[in-house]
């Protein structure tokens, strides 16, 4: 990502009112200063962060007449090196002035929470959108590149979901695509009862009785006269 902006152009991105400005004591200990070893304010007007390039400005102005009163610059947005946030609360900071080779601090702050959440927001948007982002292409574009293609006699092997488990199915017997048999039943079947000799020679002789489930007539059954019955199977009939 490239940082497509006019340098020379300014764009405002905020604007707020009732900044109020301290005078710094040097901080009583390692950790940091406090915002309530601070006195009353030494000034009080509007503030307006510019944004330039990759060069942010944090200008205190006259409520009345706009003058400038001072101005942090900060350079390709980091602003941990030139705004310091107190230790003790969260709407303070402490602000570097740099004019050439000198350096100042000062406090600086705001009444209500909600202009101090804005203005820290827009401290750290600017540096992640403008700043970081632009870093991250920068770097990703000196990269190697790495060559992904296929060298000669090199192959590729894609396994297809699925394809194992069509292969068990065949192997197992049954085609793919088709359930398994269901499992037999434990119900018996009842054998054909046994025929005697002497039942099987009288059938030769006797008419035939055919049963209703067959669909036959009774006077169809009387001119055939059968020479074998099987339970359960066709009949096989001969003339008279």
């Amino acid at each position: 990502m490239a940082d497509e902006r006019d340098p020379d152009v300014e764009y405002v991105l905020l604007n707020k009112r009732d900044a109020k400005v301290y005078k710094v004591p040097p901080a009583a200990s390692a950790s940091g200063h406090k915002a309530s070893d601070w006195q009353e304010a030494i000034w009080r007007g509007n503030l307006r962060i510019v944004a330039r390039g990759t060069e942010l400005s944090i200008r205190l102005l006259d409520s009345s007449s706009g003058n400038l009163f001072a101005q942090c610059v900060i350079p390709d947005g980091l602003y941990e090196h030139y705004v310091e946030r107190v230790v003790d609360s969260s709407r303070y900071w402490v602000l570097k002035i740099v004019n050439g080779p000198r350096h100042a601090f000062i406090g600086f702050g705001f009444s209500e929470r909600n202009d101090a959440f804005d203005f820290n927001a827009c401290l750290a948007d600017f540096k992640a959108t403008f700043i970081d982002k632009v870093h991250e292409a920068k770097a990703a574009e000196a990269m190697p590149t790495k060559d992904l293609s296929l060298k000669e006699g090199e192959t590729i092997k894609v396994s297809l979901p699925g394809k194992g488990a069509r292969r068990r199915e065949v192997k197992a017997g049954y085609p793919a695509g088709l359930l398994a048999p269901p499992p037999a039943t434990s119900t018996s079947v009842q054998a054909p009862p046994s025929i005697s000799p002497n039942e099987a020679a009288s059938s030769d002789t006797a008419p035939l009785k055919v049963p209703a489930a067959v669909g036959a007539t009774e006077p169809a059954a009387r001119g055939c006269r059968c020479w074998k019955w099987v339970y359960g199977m066709q009949l096989q009939k001969r003339p008279i």
